[in-house]
């Protein structure tokens, strides 16, 4: 008797939790904190037909589409990772490793220390060195263009976590870190043509063990948050120098130190998906100002960079300027003026005038970068130069070209030439006249 209501309350213990877990996948009534990175879900491409059932692709689909919608999926993810990695001490993203006292390490960084990245680009050192070279002429020849608009370079070479503290990555990893340095012998190229720029590189790794606080977040990958203030004031200074603009400087108005992290400072560890929290030292979490300044006018800024430059543009650092642009991979655009905000840089109609207005133009790359220098910015910039003085046919065919690159775009214009018994060409060129004089009418 005893076993039946044993069995009985068994029973019904697991079919309402199959039941509470079948309410959620359809009415996602519990919200769940997402997860961290990058998500496909499956779109609805198999069409249910006796062949796609019988050759098992429309099951196949079924399958798919309920994984990614089971109730509580995030739960069940997040708790299998925190036992990977509780009693294996292992992650599931193959992105991020964990070496000494808990350093989580991004391995694009890992790679790039230890050569794998410069294999991968570079068939030999001196194929990498003679495309270094190539590449500063080419920025030598942007800042005689740069300088003949009134504008000024500076180039920031970034510090990695790698190469500030190789001492606490995974011991595979020390004893096979390569003996160049792309990014150091660009350094060397830079100092040796008087090129403007800072060397943190060099510089985070001469004060990491004088510090009070570590200069990187144990469970981030950029600069830590409370190393902003001496990076952006370091920055301040030497724009003055190289412009003559009179900058105010970064004050601190409280060290806020604490465990409540900033996203970028613990960002690794959101990726990891876990369940619980990783334990974390207190660090500052800065509340900054800026200093007056003698100056009303401000100058423009436009940076080139990778995801470095996010602190500085969201920090107290980007007061100091009248506007700001930053194009991140000379891709996409934050900007501090909303007509140019989360765009794609090859659909803003004047960009051409965004690097002609700017006053500085800021470089930002950490090491892996350097493997794909600028992101071609050094050549692209001469183009929007040509651009800004190109007739009105000129600027409508290469407004035609763009549109061509988009597939979608394009395949709407012949959808509607179809309609207006036009040829799609013919339309083509109207939409990129229309396209013109909606930015023309946007910038007004």
């Amino acid at each position: 008797m005893n076993n039946k209501r044993h069995h009985t309350i068994q029973f019904v213990s697991i079919f309402a939790v199959l039941l509470i877990i079948m309410m959620q996948s359809f009415t996602q009534v519990i919200m769940m904190k997402p997860l961290d990175g990058i998500e496909e879900y499956e779109e609805q491409v198999v069409e249910r037909s006796f062949k796609t059932y019988y050759n098992g692709t429309y099951q196949d689909y079924l399958t798919r589409l309920a994984k990614q919608n089971t109730g509580f999926r995030e739960f069940f993810i997040r708790n299998y990772n925190q036992v990977l990695y509780s009693c294996f001490g292992k992650s599931t993203n193959h992105h991020i490793v964990e070496g000494r006292d808990h350093e989580l390490y991004l391995k694009m960084y890992l790679d790039e220390i230890t050569g794998n990245t410069l294999r991968k680009y570079h068939p030999t050192i001196e194929d990498a060195q003679a495309e270094a070279q190539k590449n500063l002429e080419a920025t030598l020849r942007l800042i005689d263009t740069l300088h003949a608009h009134g504008t000024e370079f500076l180039f920031v070479f970034a510090p990695s976590k790698t190469a500030v503290y190789p001492e606490k990555m995974p011991r595979w990893y020390k004893k096979h870190m390569a003996d160049f340095s792309l990014e150091e012998y660009y350094i060397e190229l830079f100092k040796e043509n008087n090129i403007p720029h800072i060397d943190f590189h060099s510089y985070f790794k001469a004060i990491k063990d004088t510090v009070s606080y570590p200069l990187y977040a144990r469970t981030g990958t950029h600069w830590a948050q409370s190393t902003i203030p001496f990076v952006a004031d370091s920055i301040l200074r030497k724009m003055e120098s190289i412009t003559g603009y009179k900058l105010p400087r970064i004050q601190y108005v409280d060290k806020n130190i604490t465990t409540n992290y900033t996203i970028l400072d613990h960002e690794l560890e959101d990726k990891m998906n876990l369940l619980f929290p990783l334990p974390k030292p207190a660090l500052p979490n800065p509340i900054l100002a800026l200093s007056d300044t003698l100056d009303t006018d401000k100058p423009n800024l436009l940076i080139i960079g990778d995801s470095y430059g996010n602190q500085l543009v969201l920090s107290s650092f980007a007061k100091a300027f009248n506007h700001w642009d930053f194009w991140i991979y000379n891709r996409d655009t934050f900007s501090s003026r909303s007509l140019y905000n989360m765009k794609q840089l090859k659909m803003i109609y004047d960009a051409a005038d965004i690097l002609k207005d700017a006053d500085i133009v800021m470089a930002v790359f950490t090491a892996p970068m350097f493997h794909n220098y600028m992101f071609g910015f050094a050549q692209s910039a001469q183009e929007l130069y040509q651009k800004g003085d190109m007739t009105e046919e000129e600027t409508i065919l290469m407004t035609m070209d763009m549109i061509r690159t988009n597939s979608e775009w394009m395949k709407a214009i012949e959808q509607q030439a179809e309609k207006l018994g036009i040829s799609a060409e013919e339309n083509l060129r109207k939409n990129a006249k229309y396209y013109l004089d909606c930015q023309k009418n946007k910038s007004n």
